[in-house]
């Protein structure tokens, strides 16, 4: 017989081996190809107004994908030839050179590979599509999705995908060259006898992860809090948080788990069964060695669920942060393009509701604590009689439009003592005794500050003693107007032309909003899918591994006596354990990081965090179900 009748033999005997393998190329092609597709789709750009920042998060989206995607195939291309380690063993005792031997890894994994990228570049059409079907429902655009093939799209992902295999034949180049033939027979022959005890040591390690992870915790809760009173903390802090979180999550792994579980292993005082042998005690070993896996992967999921859950909740408060920047349908410069609008859409059966105001600016001190200097900061200043629906008294003030972003700098809460001053030792203390998020004036006209509604005798005096300087030129006259039947797209479209004055539109500013934040939950969406299959099949790939070194062992088992269902029992304890813990703890870092990030939306938004947990949880515990069943398998064939 000769090498290519050997490699073809080789080949089909061990087809049904290669499924993970094949699957992890088919899914890292597919995974790749969809994305760049939509990042090449020249209809949808136009379609979409923010198609530059589509195609810039796009292509940053990519380029995870494919620092993903090396990661991923090498890992699985490392464990699939660690399995086949007895059959490089035999072709070498049969005489075979080091150099045959990679000759075959390389002509089997050429029509492996190739194979592999044709099936994902066809599956990867097909989901583009469904992904672009999906992207233009979030963002409200309403576009007939096409079947059309990108051929560049193709070329690209061929390209990458050819300089990951030369990756993949070095990495089988140095595997055979770093290990001899009696390494290759010893090789996943690590027993428990062979890791070190859990000593003093280990137990000091363990206790400094656990402490340095709670620190971290605790840090996040106060980091903004801290950050008000001295800003140059803020980045001092995140740092600080990260390391923390990072190298205790590893001591955990490595020393903490090991701890707990050895401290309840001799709680039982050598009276263990067969749950414990197949869960606590081979996990207490394993877990250790594979420390920084773990560690990344709780990490990746931490990341992953927490970009996903702020990328939700900015989606969602979309029409919240409206509801405080633009109070009215639109707005114009002044009383002749007010005038002109009005004549116009009334001209195309269009009755509108016409809005002029005035307002003040004034300096104004406030009884609480503040990184910003108080002789810099000004508010606009309305009266109650300018706008319907407030009465207050001489001694009160409303505000109005209070970003949550703003609560960083000045917390405007109910009580809190407000005086307007001037340069010639005016002051005039007033109380806050109600807080609104939606504003009266357009974000434009007031620079992004809250609005102040005060009593109009007390506005009348504020006006005597304005101390506003006029080089600063804020605006001081709204001039704005809604439709009486609500506002459409063909209204928008008349008014929006060169030769018309210009205008800001509060439809025009949704759909930019929900578009850019409709490809940033997307994109990222995407990405922590990616991350979360990705970190799910690898260690779906190291219990696998796990489980063949392990046959020998429920052979045991069995000729002692003991039934699949009481294997099994302990089975499913190893597999609550080993994906459980990873999963906990990186939602834990991710609750207190996306708890960090609620200031900016202004309020605690549980709902939408535990949505994604929740989806990620139950996605992530079908790798826990698939090793379960694989496991099922392996101990009904072991006798």
């Amino acid at each position: 017989m000769n090498l290519n009748s050997l490699i073809i033999k080789n080949f089909s005997r061990n087809l049904k081996n290669y499924g993970l393998y094949i699957f992890a190329l088919v899914f890292s092609v597919s995974l790749f190809f969809s994305l760049l597709t939509l990042t090449l789709d020249d209809k949808a750009s136009k379609e979409i107004s923010q198609s530059t920042m589509m195609t810039s998060l796009f292509s940053v989206g990519a380029f995870v994908i494919v620092i993903i995607i090396i990661f991923f195939v090498m890992y699985a291309n490392l464990i699939f030839i660690k399995r086949r380690h007895r059959e490089l063993a035999l072709f070498q005792l049969i005489g075979m050179n080091k150099s045959k031997v990679f000759r075959i890894l390389l002509v089997e994994n050429f029509f492996i590979y190739f194979g592999s990228l044709i099936c994902g570049i066809i599956l990867g059409f097909f989901i583009s599509r469904l992904l672009l079907m999906i992207l233009m429902n979030i963002i409200g655009v309403d576009l007939l999705v096409e079947m059309n093939f990108s051929i560049t799209a193709a070329l690209v992902t061929a390209g990458i995908f050819i300089l990951i295999f030369i990756f993949l034949l070095i990495q089988n180049k140095y595997f055979l060259h770093r290990h001899q033939l009696i390494d290759l027979l010893k090789l996943n022959k690590v027993s428990e006898a062979s890791q070190k005890p859990i000593g003093l040591a280990t137990g000091l390690f363990g206790v400094l992860g656990i402490i340095m992870v709670a620190v971290g915790y605790f840090l996040s809760t106060k980091m903004f809090e801290w950050a008000m009173e001295n800003p140059i903390l803020l980045p001092v802090l995140m740092i600080g948080i990260l390391v923390l979180t990072i190298v205790g999550s590893y001591l955990l792994f490595k020393c903490g788990i090991a701890l707990i579980l050895n401290i309840f292993r001799k709680r039982k005082a050598g009276h263990v069964n067969v749950n414990d042998v197949l869960s606590t005690t081979s996990i207490m070993f394993k877990m250790r060695s594979n420390a920084f896996l773990l560690t990344v992967i709780t990490v990746i999921t931490a990341i992953s669920i927490t970009a996903m859950s702020l990328s939700y909740i900015n989606y969602y408060s979309t029409e919240k942060m409206l509801e405080s920047t633009e109070p009215y349908d639109y707005t114009v410069e002044n009383k002749e393009d007010l005038d002109y609008y009005e004549t116009l859409l009334k001209d195309h059966g269009y009755d509108i509701e016409k809005y002029e105001k005035t307002f003040m600016s004034s300096h104004v001190e406030m009884d609480m604590e503040s990184p910003l200097p108080e002789q810099e900061i000004s508010y606009p200043i309305v009266s109650d009689e300018e706008f319907e629906g407030y009465d207050l008294k001489n001694n009160e003030v409303y505000v109005t439009g209070t970003l949550a972003i703003l609560d960083f700098f000045t917390n405007m809460e109910e009580g809190t003592a407000v005086t307007f001053v001037n340069d010639d030792s005016y002051e005039k203390t007033l109380e806050i005794t109600k807080v609104y998020t939606e504003g009266i004036l357009p974000s434009r006209l007031t620079f992004g500050m809250p609005v102040l509604i005060v009593d109009d005798q007390i506005y009348q005096e504020l006006k005597e003693n304005e101390a506003y300087e006029k080089e600063h030129d804020m605006p001081t006259e709204l001039f704005a107007f809604n439709i009486v039947d609500g506002d459409n797209d063909e209204i928008l479209e008349l008014m929006d032309k060169e030769e018309n004055p210009s205008f800001t539109s509060k439809q025009k500013s949704y759909d930019e909003m929900i578009q850019m934040s409709g490809m940033l939950m997307f994109i990222l969406g995407y990405l922590g899918f990616a991350f979360l299959l990705t970190s799910g099949c690898i260690l779906y790939f190291k219990q696998i591994d796990e489980c063949e070194n392990e046959k020998g062992s429920y052979r045991v088992l069995r000729k002692l006596g003991f039934t699949n269902n009481e294997i099994l029992r302990g089975l499913i304890y190893k597999m609550i354990i080993s994906f459980g813990i990873p999963l906990i703890i990186g939602l834990l870092h991710s609750l207190f990081a996306v708890k960090s990030g609620w200031f900016i939306f202004g309020i605690e938004m549980w709902k939408p965090t535990l949505i994604v947990m929740l989806v990620y949880t139950i996605l992530y515990s079908i790798f826990s179900l698939m090793s379960l069943l694989y496991y099922k398998r392996t101990v009904n064939n072991s006798l």
